[in-house]
Parts: C-alpha cells; sequence; structure tokens
C-alpha cells in the first residue's frame, strides 16, 4: 500500500518462529531473523518507490504477540539489517579484489593468446586450420575473461543494490507489531479494532 508521504508493507506470519530464527535464544530486540523474513522485507520495496520512507506493519496471531515482541521487533530487524549489510560490505570487497585479480590475468593470458594469434596467422596457408586457431584462441580468451565478468554483472552488482537498500530503507524504516485474527488457510488477518 501506498501514500503520498510514504509507503506502507503489510507482512503476515503464521508464527513468530518464522520470523526470528527459532534456533536463536536471544532477547527479542536482539534476536536473528530468518532469511525468509528478511527476504520479505528486502523484496517487498526494493522495486517501489525509492524515495518514500517505508512504515512496516508485521503481523503474528494474536495469542504469539507479547509486550516484548511488540517493542521490541523494530530494534531486532534494525540490529539484525545492520549486521548483515556489514558482512555483506566485507564479502562486496572480497568479490571486488577477485574482479580485479580475475581481469588482471584474464587480460594478461588474453594479450598472450592474441599475440600468438597474430604470429600463427600470418604464418598458415590453409584456412581451415587458421579458421580452428582463430576460434580456439577466441574460446580460451572468453574463458579467462568470463569470471570476473560474470562476478561483476550477477553478484556485484546486485549484492550492491540489496546493501543500498538495506542500508537506506530497512534500517531507517518505522516498523509496528500487530495481532492478528487466523484465517482458515493459517495466515494472519488484520484483527478487529486493530
Amino acid at each position: 500500500m501506498e501514500t503520498d508521504s510514504r509507503l506502507v508493507v503489510e507482512l503476515s506470519f503464521k508464527r513468530v518462529d518464522q520470523f526470528f530464527d527459532p534456533g536463536d535464544p536471544s532477547p527479542v530486540q536482539s534476536r536473528d531473523l530468518t532469511d525468509d523474513a528478511l527476504y520479505a522485507m528486502i523484496t517487498a520495496i526494493i522495486d517501489r518507490e525509492p524515495k518514500k520512507p517505508v512504515h512496516y506493519i508485521i503481523r503474528f496471531p494474536a495469542p504469539q504477540v507479547t509486550d516484548e515482541l511488540e517493542s521490541g521487533l523494530p530494534d531486532a530487524v534494525r540490529t539484525f539489517v545492520t549486521y548483515r549489510c556489514e558482512g555483506a560490505r566485507r564479502n562486496l570487497r572480497v568479490l571486488l579484489k577477485r574482479i580485479q585479480y580475475g581481469l588482471l590475468y584474464g587480460l594478461s593470458i588474453s594479450a598472450v593468446l592474441l599475440i600468438t594469434l597474430l604470429i600463427l596467422y600470418s604464418n598458415i596457408t590453409d584456412p581451415f586450420l587458421a579458421d580452428i586457431i582463430v576460434g580456439a584462441i577466441i574460446i580460451f580468451c572468453w574463458v579467462a575473461l568470463w569470471d570476473p565478468i560474470d562476478i561483476f554483472l550477477h553478484q556485484y552488482l546486485f549484492q550492491r543494490g540489496t546493501i543500498a537498500v538495506c542500508t537506506k530503507r530497512v534500517i531507517n524504516s518505522t516498523i509496528r507489531v500487530e495481532k492478528a485474527d487466523v484465517q482458515p488457510d493459517g495466515m494472519p488477518s488484520p484483527a478487529q479494532g486493530t
């Protein structure tokens, strides 16, 4: 739901342990979220109204909502997202090093192969053999450069964008916990009078 001033995201969970890691015995305000909960929070906003502040409404079945959950959940989300973003930033630095070294090695190998190609191509008289050598060297150059290009396009850019969403929007969002009735399918629905 979007209003003029903010983006309102409503998420419903059947159980509190779908949102929080059930194996984490920490108090609510410092508990880890599940990957599914974090994924739901990020994907709900990643491509929507980037300038608007976000307000999350997190619903759980009414019997599972305690005072500690209501007051501690916002801090838990911010702490966990901050922790995950710091880890992701470290991972980005590792990926950047892999890209740099991969490009250095890939371009060096490609340069040697292309120089070899020029030398061989000028000395080969059989056009069929020349085509085979050209094709093989092009494939070797492509393979030598594949890893850094793949990392940059499919991991680095995506993770950098996700970190930006997390740090700018999720951490700065407002979060409210609501008690909900349970529908026949087991999903919480807004409780009457909340």
